[in-house]
């Protein structure tokens, strides 16, 4: 992904910018995310393994994750994160993990309502 893209996560419509900032090591993705009205910062690191595992009970998905799959994930993740306490404000900079349960999660979401 290059420069800035917005996207609005899965489930609560929260307008995000993402800028992927790179990887901390071969075997990770890593972006810095921008919630738009509210101000609030992530880091969201998405390690290679997560591309890889399959979630507990989850068939296969049995070919690769694609780049609006993972952004979707990315959304899924942010909101898990802000339903977690403590509250998130803005001015800070909160760290999160993308999972294969958030990747496997938007698939799902995905072919739900045929968005993808």
């Amino acid at each position: 992904m290059e420069g800035s893209k917005f996207i609005k996560t899965p489930k609560l419509s929260i307008v995000l910018q993402l800028t992927e900032a790179g990887a901390t090591g071969a075997d990770e993705r890593v972006w810095e995310i921008h919630d738009v009205e509210r101000n609030r910062g992530f880091r969201a690191t998405l390690a290679s393994r997560s591309l890889q595992e399959t979630p507990q009970g989850r068939a296969s998905l049995k070919r690769p994750f694609t780049e609006t799959e993972i952004e979707g994930a990315i959304g899924l993740a942010v909101e898990r994160t802000l339903v977690t306490p403590p509250e998130k404000v803005g001015g800070q900079l909160y760290d999160l993990s993308v999972t294969s349960q958030d990747l496997y999660d938007f698939v799902d979401i995905a072919r739900s309502t045929g968005k993808g």
